[in-house]
Formats: C-alpha cells, sequence, structure tokens
C-alpha cells in the first residue's frame, strides 16, 4: 500500500488512515492491513484484541458493529464518540477520545538528559528508543516504523515517576531522527487526551478524532 504525502500534511481521512494502519502494523510486528470498504483489517492475534479495524468511513460503522460480533473485535473510527455510538449495539465499549497527528520528522543529534542514558536499536523495519535512568530501569520509551515518505510513532510512554523532565520530548527527536534517516518526511501518530499536548508543544497538528469501540472478551480468571 502507498501514501500520498503531501508536504503540508494535509492528508485526507483515507490517507490518514493509510498511513497509520501501515506504520502500526509494522511497529507491533502484526499482519499486514487489508483494504475493507470503508477502511482497513488487521489482523492482530491477542487476548482481548483479536481483528482491529479502522475506518475512514463513518457510515461503516453500523454494518460492522452488527455483523462482527466475536469477542475481542475491535474497530477504530476516524470521527467523534457522538457519530460512532448510535451505530453501535450494547455488546460494544467504547473508549476515551484519541487524536490522530501528523508532523515534520527532521534529522536532530537527541541526547539523553543527565543522569539518563540512551538506547536506539532498530529491528524488523522500527526504530526503539529507550532512556535509562542511572539504576538501569527504564524511565521513557516510544518506537517508530517508516513505511516510505511517512512513519508512525508508537507506544510513547514516560514512567510516572520521571515524567515532567523532558523525557518525552528527547524520545520524541531520536525517533524522528530515525526516521528521517529511513527517508521519511512526515510522522503519524495517535495520542491520548494526555499526550495530546506534548505532541502538540512539539509542533504536531491534530487532524480530527479518531473513537474506539470494542466487545470485550471474558477474564478466563472469572467464573462463568
Amino acid at each position: 500500500m502507498s501514501t500520498t504525502v503531501h508536504e503540508d500534511q494535509s492528508f485526507s481521512a483515507a490517507e490518514l488512515v493509510r498511513a497509520w494502519v501501515d506504520g502500526w502494523a509494522v511497529a507491533r510486528a502484526t499482519t499486514s492491513p487489508v483494504e475493507v470498504p470503508g477502511g482497513f483489517r488487521i489482523e492482530v492475534g491477542l487476548p482481548g484484541h483479536r481483528v482491529r479495524y479502522v475506518l475512514f468511513d463513518v457510515e461503516r460503522v453500523a454494518e460492522l458493529a452488527r455483523t462482527r460480533t466475536a469477542p475481542g473485535t475491535w474497530i477504530k473510527t476516524h470521527a467523534p464518540a457522538e457519530r460512532v455510538r448510535p451505530a453501535l449495539t450494547p455488546a460494544w465499549t467504547v473508549g476515551e477520545p484519541e487524536y490522530p497527528m501528523t508532523g515534520p520528522l527532521r534529522r536532530a543529534d537527541a541526547e539523553a538528559p543527565a543522569g539518563y542514558t540512551m538506547e536506539v536499536e532498530a529491528r524488523d523495519g522500527t526504530d526503539f528508543v529507550r532512556l535509562l535512568a542511572a539504576d538501569g530501569a527504564v524511565a521513557a520509551h516510544g518506537r517508530i516504523a517508516a513505511t516510505g515518505a511517512t512513519a508512525v510513532a508508537d507506544q510513547v510512554w514516560t514512567d510516572p515517576a520521571h515524567r515532567r523532565r523532558g523525557l518525552g520530548a528527547v524520545v520524541m527527536a531520536a525517533l524522528g531522527d530515525a526516521a528521517a534517516a529511513r527517508g521519511a518526511r512526515i510522522g503519524v501518530l495517535v495520542a491520548s487526551p494526555a499526550g495530546r499536548e506534548l505532541y502538540r508543544s512539539l509542533g504536531w497538528t491534530q487532524r480530527g478524532e479518531l473513537t474506539a469501540a470494542w466487545i470485550p472478551e471474558p477474564d478466563p480468571a472469572q467464573p462463568r
């Protein structure tokens, strides 16, 4: 699959979703996305997250919600919850809002702050960045997968004990450098409400809203 890249980052919803699923699948080492009407399907294969549909067409939600009833099925739609929720049956749980974002990627000399060391690893098309505290514990980490001119940043996280020290910005700079070295020019990610402000401060731009819904799997530890 290929994604049209606009230097001003003005993706259509379909282009944005395509770029995200391509990179997400590489970053998470899943099977490649398969095109379906209005979006894509990814076989994730994890407990509680067996299959994921990512849609750019909100009109497809109702049919999927009615016909895909297996526990562990997820639907993520490029639309706010007030447009998605009415199309769901009671079997579906709706998550908190998520925010697709894009940002420029550039080469940068990212350095670990005093008291931390940085590890950068490339594996199977994905670059991993870790910041280690003095005791060797992981204080912050992230990964990025380049698929041509776009790259998807994923699982960017800072340990609560190490927050408000700029570690997230360092991780993002190192990820951007790694992806830019592979030829990617524009980054794509999906931010949580808490993470959105970090990315905005780094020059990333919100591109709408994403709503996640899923059918929970029974907890095997609980009696049925």
